[in-house]
């Protein structure tokens, strides 16, 4: 079996956990990094223990590589993913697909064209117990949904002293908190319940005017251009209606996506920060917790949990999970087909949804997604 040869583009946090899911994956190889920043680029070349390039260009004009990791923050991702394209290689890319629609759209036909497996990482859909609420939805074991309700918010941003690249138009584009973790919990339950958001009403807020961004002679106020948060409501192309609510700065919640798709025969909810047990809520019963194994979910899904109950799959996991999916398309020839990965049509579609979020705020209005 030949072994394919991967590229990855960007070493930091998001980096270190794609080369990790790369390594538990047989039959691919990281055999080259890239890191702009020459300072990091000596530090990472130890790290990873493979070739190290300071420009992705000459890594990928180089190396012979059959797939790419993109890893940069969003502002790269277009540029990047274009050039990989446009040589013929697989391209594994981090979300946003880029930061416009018009750049995504055009992603999407070059991909087509190319004849490339394309895939981007919304990582919370490769959750076990989101894959058994998908099957359950599918099969209407519940029932027909009346509601769709839940959240994902942090508190990494909480201070005016808290800052980061994503704060920036330039790198992080129009749209911060929305974009960055909303984009996930769309892409999520639109996975869950099969259908798409056709129409949203959102109203943002900043919570703060001015951050104070490091220096080195201390800090300077830097005005913000991007949202914190926002309350979101949508509607379904069957008609389902649901609400939504972003924010990096609310206290204590630390990682939490939380879901509840309130169905006639019962409800299904799942947090993230528990992502190894799904809740079912009936009338009669209250709660009952299914804890993620192989043999308590649907069969058709069993291949996300890869461990026993009581042995929590988590986060890394499903992150892994959808790599893998990604490579198995790959192997078996199935990337031109319907995939279980986001690829760039729907990450293109997650865009939309985001960009028509932003227009509803500045215009006050419903606002549909075509």
């Amino acid at each position: 079996m030949k072994i394919l040869r991967v590229g990855l583009v960007g070493t930091g946090l998001i980096g270190k956990q794609h080369a990790e899911s790369i390594g538990r994956i047989p039959g691919i190889q990281l055999v080259a990094i890239t890191e702009s920043n020459e300072t990091v680029l000596q530090k990472q070349k130890d790290y990873f223990k493979v070739k190290a390039y300071a420009d992705y260009k000459e890594m990928i004009d180089n190396e012979s590589l059959d797939v790419i990791h993109n890893c940069t923050p969003n502002t790269f991702h277009y540029e990047i993913n274009k050039y990989a394209l446009e040589r013929g290689i697989h391209v594994y890319s981090e979300k946003p697909l880029a930061v416009t629609v018009e750049q995504g759209e055009e992603l999407t036909r070059l991909a087509k064209e190319k004849g490339l497996a394309n895939g981007v990482n919304f990582n919370y859909r490769n959750n076990a117990m989101v894959q058994d609420m998908r099957v359950r939805m599918q099969k209407q074991d519940a029932g027909r949904c009346f509601l769709i309700h839940g959240r994902y918010i942090q508190d990494w941003l909480l201070y005016d002293t808290d800052f980061n690249w994503r704060l920036s138009v330039e790198e992080g584009g129009k749209s911060r908190a929305i974009a960055d973790i909303g984009s996930h919990w769309f892409d999520t339950m639109q996975v869950v319940t099969g259908k798409k958001v056709t129409a949203v009403y959102a109203r943002n807020f900043t919570a703060h005017a001015e951050r104070k961004k490091p220096t080195e002679d201390g800090s300077v106020n830097v005005p913000m251009e991007t949202e914190d948060g926002g309350l979101i409501m949508f509607q379904l192309e069957d008609g389902t209606c649901g609400s939504l609510v972003v924010s990096q700065v609310s206290a204590g919640y630390k990682n939490h996506i939380f879901f509840s798709f309130d169905c006639e025969k019962y409800s299904m909810r799942w947090n993230q920060e528990q992502s190894d047990r799904l809740i079912i809520g009936t009338r009669e019963l209250g709660e009952t917790h299914i804890y993620a194994a192989p043999n308590l979910i649907d069969p058709s899904v069993s291949r996300y949990a890869t461990l026993p109950s009581g042995h929590p799959v988590g986060w890394a996991d499903a992150f892994t999970n959808g790599i893998r999916e990604f490579y198995n398309s790959l192997s078996d020839d199935t990337y031109k087909e319907k995939t279980t990965y986001s690829d760039f049509e729907n990450a293109t579609y997650i865009m939309k949804i985001v960009e028509a979020c932003m227009k509803s705020n500045e215009e006050n209005v419903w606002v549909s997604i075509g």
